[in-house]
C-alpha cells in the first residue's frame, strides 16, 4: 500500500481555501485508508502499511494546524466505514469508537508536527542526514506510540478485541502507522513541499524508486497471500466434504432403520402395542435424532366406528381419529375416504397427544405418503411442526408403506389398493445432524442445511453464528444431495475462531518487513539527493564566484564547446559584440574562421595569439586578437576564447600602409620619367656617349628598373592586404590562360638560355575555371620567372597541369638549387629572400610569392611548393574546376 497519489497541482493548492483543504485531507485520508485495508491479513484489518497517518502529518506541517480538523473527520468516516464493512449494521454505537480512534491519530499528528517544528523547523529541504533521520524517527515509531496506544484502548474499552488480543493489535497497529509514515510522508512532500525546485526534483530520484520498490513489495505479499489463502480453503475443503459425507450418510442410515419395522408388520397379521413396543425399543434408544417410531394404519371411512371403538378398549386415552384445525388444536377428522390416524407410538410418555391423529389430513404429509405408496420406497416429507411437540420443533417424517402382501406389488394401483400403512419416523433434523457431525470441532465450522426439493429454500438446520467477512467468501464450501425423495443444499462455512487460529501471519510479515526496507530505502534517497543538493549548493557558490570573476574582467571572454556552440560570454563580450544573449549561438557567427573548426585545429592554435575578424549583432566587422585554451570534463570539451578589439592598432597599421603606398605613388611618377630618359640616353637618342658615362648610365637604367618593380610590388601588396584591389571572375579555359603565360614568359627564358615547356596532355579537351585572366597571368609570370631566374642554362623548366578530385593542379618544375630548410617556413612573407647576395645577383624583392599566395587565396584557390636540395623545386597551384552554365 502507497501513499495516495494526489494529483491535484500545487497552484490549485494555493487558491483552496482552509476549508477546501480540509475537505481534500478528509477525503484523502479516507480513500488512502481503504485501499490500506485490501492489505489486511485475515482475519482482522491487520495492515502493514496505513499510509493516511503519514499523509495527515505531511498536510499539518505543510498548511498547518488547521488542518487537524482534516486529521480527525478523515480517521472518524473510515472508522466508520470500516465498522460498516465489519458489523452487521452501523449504528451510532460505532461513533464513540470512530471517534476515538480518530483522536488518538489527531493527537499523534499534532505531538509529531509539534516536535518536528521545534527540532528541525519547517519547511526544511531535509537535506542533511540528521535532519531526515529526525524527520522518519519522530514521526514515525515515537510519535506513533500515540495513536496505536489510544487506539487499541479504545478497541478493548468497548470490547471490540479481547485482552489476549491486545498486544498484537498494538503492535501491529504501531508497525503499520509507523511504515506508513515513513513511506508516504515523504511523497507528498515531493507533491507539495517547499522548495519546489528541489522537492520536484526527487520526484524521479526518490518517489519514482520509493513507489515501484512498494509495488513490487505488495506484489510479492498477494502472491504469499493467495497462496496461504488456497492452501486454508483446500484444508477448509477437505473437511467440508468430510462433513457433508456424514451428514448424509447419517440422514441415509435413519431412512434405512423403518426397514425391518416394515418387515415385521409384513410377517405378521396382527401385531399389539406391546409387541410393538418391544420391538423399536431398541432401535429408538440406538439412534439419536428419532424422536418417536409409529405405526399408521389404513383405516377406511366403513371401518372407522370399529376402529375408534377398538383403540378406546385398548387404550385408556379414550383415542378417536382426529386433526388440527384453524387454530391447531386437535378436533374429530372430517369425514374422508380413509385415514391414516396414529395407531402405536414409541416412546408413548413424550407424544401422549399424538395418538389417533390423521397424518393424512395435513397435505404436506398426505404429499409425502402417496409417494412412498406409488414408488413403494421411504419418502420424507418438506420440513413441518410436530404435533407432539408442545415446543412446535421442526422435523421431517420418514414415510415407509407396508402392503397387505409380503412382497411389494409392482403397479401402482396394485399398490394403493392393497396398502395396509405406514411404519413413520419422526425424526428431529437438529438432532440428527448434530450427531452426525459430532467428531468434529463445534468451534470451526458454521452449517446450513436447506430442503430446496420444491424449488424454493426451506431451512432445515442452521448454525450460523457469526457474519463471515468478505474475504472468507472463498472457503465456503456447498453440496447438493438426494436422500428418500427430498432434495437437501448443505452449506459449510467457516467460523470465526477457526479464521483466527488457521490463519497465517507470514504474508504480513513479508509486507511489514519489505515496506520497512522500502522505507529505509526512501530514507536513503532522501540523503543521498540531500548531498547532492548540498554539492550543487556549492558548485552554484563557486559559480557564482567565478562568474563575478567572468562578468568583471576588462577582455572579452567566450566560452564554447566542442561543436561551437556558445556557453558562456562575459559582460565584456556582451559590450563588444552587441548580443544580450549568447546561447544557441555558435562560435562562427561572431569568428567566421571558426565556422567550420574542429576541436584538433582549435587544439593546434591554442597558446598562441591569431588575428580574427569578428561580427557584431549589427553585422559590423571587428577587429580582433584572439587566444584560445581548453580544460576537459568527463565527455565534453571546453575551449575558451580571449579576445581583444584590435581596431585601432589595425586603423594604425592602415594608415602605415596607406602612407608607404602614397609614398610609393608619388615616387613611381618621378621614377617613371627617370626611367624613361636613362632609356633614350642609353639608346643614343642624345648622341654618342662616353664610354665611361654610358656605364654609369646602364648601371642607373638598371637600378631605376629595380626601383620600379619594387614600388609596383608594394602598391599590389598593399592594396590585396587593405582589400581595395577587387578581382572580378570569370569562367576561363585554362589551356588556353596556360599557353599565354608559356607565350609571354618565353622571351624572358631565352635571355637565361633556358627552356619552357607546357605539358598538358592529362587535361580534358576544355577546362573551365573561375579566375581573374590578369591575376592569374600575373601568378603564373611570377612562378615561371623564378624558376628561369634560379635555373641553369640549357635547363628546362616545365609547366603541366592535371585534374584531382574536384580542382585541377598546375606545376612550374625548374632543376635549380632548391630551397634551404631555414628559408621554407617564411617563403611567402613580404620581403622574403633566400639569400641577400644571391637575390642582389638574381635580382627580385622579395614580395612576389607574397602577392601570389594573396591572390590565390582571392581566386578561391592554393599556392604551395615541394623542394629537395641541389635537384629543383616544384611550385603548384589548385583552381576548383567549374562546370558550364546553360544560356
Amino acid at each position: 500500500m502507497t501513499a495516495l497519489n494526489l494529483t491535484i497541482p500545487t497552484p490549485i493548492m494555493h487558491v483552496l481555501s482552509f476549508s477546501g483543504k480540509i475537505a481534500l485531507l478528509s477525503f484523502a485520508y479516507l480513500l488512502s485508508g481503504q485501499l490500506a485495508m485490501l492489505l489486511a491479513v485475515p482475519p482482522g484489518f491487520i495492515s502493514a502499511i496505513f499510509p493516511p497517518v503519514g499523509i495527515a502529518l505531511a498536510a499539518v506541517l505543510i498548511w498547518g494546524y488547521p488542518m487537524l480538523i482534516g486529521v480527525f473527520l478523515g480517521s472518524t468516516l473510515l472508522n466508520l466505514s470500516i465498522a460498516a464493512n465489519s458489523f452487521e449494521q452501523l449504528s451510532w454505537q460505532h461513533l464513540p469508537v470512530a471517534c476515538g480512534i480518530a483522536l488518538g491519530t489527531t493527537v499523534q499528528c499534532l505531538c509529531a508536527s509539534w516536535l518536528i517544528r521545534q527540532r528541525l523547523s519547517f519547511p526544511n529541504p531535509f537535506t542533511e542526514d540528521r535532519s531526515i533521520m529526525l524527520l522518519l524517527l519522530i514521526g514515525g515509531p515515537l510519535t506513533c506510540l500515540i495513536s496505536a496506544s489510544i487506539g487499541t484502548w479504545v478497541l478493548y474499552f468497548h470490547q471490540i478485541i479481547t485482552p489476549a488480543q491486545t498486544i498484537f493489535s498494538w503492535w501491529s497497529w504501531w508497525i503499520g502507522d509507523s511504515i506508513g509514515v515513513m513511506i508516504a510522508t515523504p511523497l507528498v512532500f515531493i507533491l507539495f513541499a517547499k522548495p519546489r525546485e528541489l522537492w520536484r526534483s526527487r520526484a524521479a530520484t526518490v518517489g519514482l524508486p520509493l513507489v515501484l520498490s512498494c509495488a513490487l513489495m505488495m506484489l510479492l505479499f498477494f502472491r504469499t497471500s493467495e497462496g496461504e489463502q488456497n492452501r486454508l480453503q483446500q484444508r477448509f475443503h477437505e473437511q467440508s466434504k468430510l462433513m457433508a459425507q456424514s451428514v448424509k450418510s447419517r440422514i441415509a442410515l435413519y431412512g434405512s432403520s423403518v426397514a425391518p419395522i416394515e418387515r415385521f408388520f409384513a410377517a405378521s397379521d396382527e401385531v399389539s402395542q406391546q409387541e410393538f413396543a418391544i420391538f423399536v425399543d431398541a432401535m429408538a434408544k440406538n439412534h439419536p435424532g428419532i424422536r418417536a417410531l409409529s405405526w399408521n394404519a389404513r383405516v377406511t371411512s366403513e371401518q372407522r366406528q370399529s376402529f375408534e371403538a377398538g383403540i378406546q378398549t385398548s387404550s385408556p386415552l379414550g383415542v378417536v381419529i382426529s386433526e388440527l384445525n384453524d387454530n391447531d388444536l386437535l378436533v374429530p377428522a372430517a369425514n374422508r375416504t380413509d385415514y391414516f390416524p396414529i395407531t402405536f407410538i414409541e416412546p408413548l410418555e413424550k407424544n401422549l397427544n399424538a395418538p389417533g391423529y390423521d397424518v393424512g389430513s395435513d397435505p404436506l404429509r398426505r404429499s409425502a405418503m402417496h409417494l412412498a405408496a406409488d414408488s413403494a420406497t421411504a419418502q420424507l416429507t418438506a420440513p413441518l411442526e410436530l404435533v407432539q411437540d408442545q415446543m412446535r420443533k421442526t422435523g421431517m417424517l420418514l414415510f415407509y408403506p407396508v402392503y397387505t402382501k409380503a412382497q411389494a406389488p409392482t403397479s401402482v394401483s396394485e399398490r394403493r389398493s392393497s396398502l395396509r400403512g405406514y411404519v413413520v419416523a419422526v425424526l428431529h433434523i437438529a438432532d440428527v445432524i448434530e450427531s452426525s457431525l459430532s467428531d468434529y470441532p463445534a468451534d470451526s465450522f458454521q452449517l446450513k442445511v436447506d430442503d430446496i426439493t420444491d424449488g424454493h429454500a426451506q431451512v432445515v438446520f442452521s448454525k450460523l453464528t457469526t457474519a463471515l467477512p468478505a474475504y472468507a467468501a472463498p472457503l465456503v464450501w456447498q453440496q447438493d444431495f438426494d436422500i428418500a425423495g427430498r432434495r437437501f443444499s448443505m452449506e459449510v462455512l467457516p467460523s470465526e475462531q477457526f479464521l483466527s487460529t488457521q490463519s497465517s501471519l507470514q504474508p504480513w510479515a513479508i509486507l511489514a518487513g519489505g515496506l520497512l526496507l522500502c522505507s529505509l530505502l526512501g530514507g536513503f534517497l532522501l540523503s543521498v539527493t540531500g548531498r547532492a543538493e548540498q554539492v550543487r549548493r556549492l558548485v552554484r557558490q563557486r559559480t557564482l564566484e567565478l562568474s563575478g570573476i567572468l562578468d568583471n574582467a576588462a577582455e572579452a571572454i567566450l566560452i564554447f564547446d566542442s561543436s561551437g556552440s556558445i556557453e558562456r560570454a562575459n559582460a565584456a563580450a556582451q559590450q563588444l559584440f552587441g548580443y544580450k544573449q549568447f546561447q544557441r549561438l555558435h562560435i562562427g557567427t561572431l569568428l567566421p574562421e571558426l565556422h567550420q573548426a574542429s576541436p584538433l585545429f582549435l587544439q593546434n592554435r591554442q597558446g598562441r595569439s591569431i588575428e580574427a575578424a569578428g561580427v557584431t549583432a549589427e553585422k559590423k566587422l571587428l577587429e580582433l586578437e584572439i587566444s584560445l585554451s581548453s580544460y576537459a570534463l568527463p565527455g565534453h570539451i571546453w575551449f575558451i576564447c580571449l579576445l581583444h578589439d584590435i581596431s585601432e592598432r589595425k586603423k594604425v597599421e592602415r594608415l602605415k600602409s596607406e602612407f608607404v603606398a602614397t609614398v610609393s605613388h608619388e615616387l613611381r611618377t618621378p621614377l617613371t620619367s627617370i626611367k624613361g630618359s636613362l632609356e633614350l640616353v642609353n639608346a643614343g637618342v642624345l648622341g654618342s656617349i662616353p664610354e665611361t658615362a654610358g656605364t654609369m648610365l646602364r648601371l642607373a637604367q638598371k637600378n631605376t628598373e629595380r626601383l620600379v618593380l619594387l614600388v609596383n610590388d608594394i602598391l599590389d601588396i598593399e592594396k590585396l592586404e587593405l582589400g581595395e584591389a577587387s578581382l572580378p571572375l570569370s569562367l576561363t579555359d585554362l589551356r588556353e590562360l596556360l599557353e599565354q603565360a608559356l607565350a609571354q614568359n618565353q622571351g624572358y627564358a631565352d635571355n637565361f638560355s633556358v627552356g619552357l615547356s607546357l605539358n598538358l596532355h592529362e587535361l580534358p579537351a576544355t577546362v573551365l575555371v573561375s579566375v581573374n585572366h590578369q591575376r592569374l597571368q600575373q601568378v603564373l609570370s611570377n612562378l615561371i620567372s623564378n624558376a628561369v631566374k634560379f635555373s641553369a642554362p640549357g635547363t628546362v623548366v616545365q609547366l603541366s597541369a592535371c585534374l584531382r578530385d574536384h580542382e585541377v593542379l598546375i606545376k612550374v618544375c625548374d632543376q635549380g638549387p632548391g630551397i634551404s630548410q631555414e628559408f621554407r617556413s617564411r617563403i611567402f612573407q613580404k620581403f622574403a629572400q633566400a639569400d641577400g647576395s644571391d637575390s642582389r645577383q638574381r635580382g627580385g624583392t622579395g614580395l612576389g610569392l607574397s602577392i601570389c599566395k594573396e591572390l590565390m587565396e582571392r581566386m578561391n584557390g592554393t599556392i604551395g611548393f615541394d623542394s629537395v636540395e641541389g635537384q629543383g623545386s616544384t611550385f603548384y597551384i589548385t583552381l576548383p574546376l567549374q562546370t558550364p552554365t546553360a544560356d
